[in-house]
């Protein structure tokens, strides 16, 4: 058992250093490169230093830097065996189930105040907690506490607890159990996380409390009836949060497995993650709805939808939307097709295989695109806090605080910006890698990865041009 431990502690640190490594020569290669453009750039609209454009090819440069370095010392899969990791401690694994029950209700208790806040209380956006807790708190802060700490949210989420407590009363109205859901396509998270971003970025009054109760009750409905209808557990794969923040999770070092917490090295849990029937359509949805965020900044979005609004407003940006998916799912299929020219393979089950090796880029658009988001204007939630419902109230003491918007400069904010790209691409390339390796062999890896190699600088540079407006 020892000897066990050993050999996977020692394969989780050299994985763990050879990731480090890599990482951390992307990050020279950025600075390096983008050094004699800092020494000319001004603060533009996201206020980075350096002109866009050359700011978006040195990452580009540096992903292409970090393929060079991965082809010569990455020789044998490292991420499968790194996966397993080790248990952590009992005192830890018993303070984590002691707390659990206690967490999951304030959680639903938050869930339920938001709620009600969207459909009952004061309908102006600005003083009503729901737009903001939803929109920049959750979606934003969910995504970094799923790659720091793990798939906590498989553990909290409410909707699942409503689910399940649905189905137990139902269980005894009828006389007999709901089943467990069989199912396995992550289908029907697609159609989730896509209405969510519809309603983010496509719908004229996404940001109206009643439409987003109406949304949220809807959604509510929809996974309480699927765990009637199908099992428990259709949550986990139809919950388009679930199955986002689970795919996250992925990339951190803490897990659970058998219901114990386990910490393994960072990204190699990616290696694990089974590639199921929609999960590529899930990750390139997100990214392409993500992407689809940028476009809209763009000067060219801008006269498109110039003089319109309402409803005419929302169908021209849902068809924006979808395009952008689409522009950015085939980029991913036209890799996948020329690699399967190299490897013989079908280019359908390569493009599912691979999927998960994107996850390390949604984060990274993630942050790219919501860091000064949730760092800046998600301070009013603690502002809003004080009174949710947005009727006078100041449970907290909090409602004459003011959203400081010097917390963080806004020459960090873009640096923070910059190299999450260029890392997260650089982590992508690094996960396909070690798939390919362990696949094909290092030679013949190396030789299939070259068309992901240049969608993934595309998705880098193109990425940040959109991010920087140019």
């Amino acid at each position: 058992m020892t000897g066990e431990l050993s050999t996977g502690t020692a394969t989780r640190h050299r994985a763990s250093r050879r990731l480090v490594a890599v990482a951390l020569g992307a990050a020279v290669t950025l600075v390096v490169a983008a050094a004699p453009a800092a020494a000319h750039g001004v603060g533009g609209r996201t206020d980075l230093p350096v002109p866009g454009w050359q700011l978006a090819w040195a990452a580009g440069f540096a992903v292409a830097s970090s393929f060079v370095a991965l082809g010569a010392f990455w020789t044998t899969p490292k991420l499968v065996a790194a996966a397993t990791g080790i248990e952590l401690g009992a005192p830890i694994q018993k303070v984590r189930r002691a707390a659990l029950p206690l967490v999951r209700l304030v959680v639903l208790g938050v869930f339920g105040v938001v709620w009600y806040a969207a459909a009952f209380g004061n309908a102006d956006p600005a003083v009503n907690i729901a737009p903001t807790a939803i929109f920049i708190t959750f979606w934003v802060g969910m995504q970094i506490v799923s790659v720091v700490l793990g798939d906590v949210w498989d553990e909290i989420n409410p909707v699942a607890t409503l689910a399940d407590a649905v189905a137990t009363a139902w269980s005894r109205v009828r006389g007999r159990p709901v089943p467990a859901d069989t199912g396995t396509s992550y289908w029907p998270a697609v159609v989730a996380i896509f209405s969510f971003a519809w309603m983010e970025l496509a719908y004229h009054g996404g940001a109206d409390p009643r439409a987003l109760a109406v949304w949220l009750t809807t959604y509510v409905a929809v996974m309480v009836g699927g765990t009637l209808w199908r099992g428990r557990g259709w949550v986990r794969r139809a919950d388009g949060f679930a199955v986002l923040f689970a795919l996250l999770g992925s990339l951190s070092p803490l897990y659970r497995k058998d219901g114990r917490l386990r910490v393994r090295a960072p990204l190699a849990g990616v290696a694990a993650v089974e590639a199921r029937p929609g999960t590529r359509a899930f990750v390139l949805t997100v990214l392409g709805t993500t992407t689809f965020d940028g476009f809209t900044r763009s000067s060219i979005w801008k006269d498109v939808i110039a003089n319109r609004g309402g409803w005419d407003a929302t169908v021209v940006k849902t068809i924006g939307m979808v395009a952008v998916v689409l522009v950015v799912s085939a980029l991913y299929q036209a890799a996948m097709h020329l690699v399967g020219r190299v490897t013989g393979e079908s280019p359908v089950m390569l493009a599912d295989r691979f999927a998960p090796t994107l996850v390390p880029i949604v984060f990274a658009y993630a942050i790219a695109h919501y860091f000064s988001l949730f760092v800046l204007e998600g301070q009013a939630v603690f502002i809003l806090a004080s009174d949710p419902f947005g009727r006078g109230w100041d449970l907290w003491g909090t409602v004459d605080w003011t959203v400081d918007y010097r917390l963080i400069a806004t020459g960090t904010i873009a640096w923070i910006q910059t190299v999450a790209i260029a890392v997260g691409h650089v982590l992508g390339v690094a996960a396909a890698h070690d798939l390919a390796v362990g696949r094909y062999g290092h030679r013949l890896a190396v030789r299939s990865q070259y068309p992901m190699l240049a969608v993934m600088i595309a998705y880098t540079v193109i990425g940040l041009l959109l991010l920087l407006g140019v």
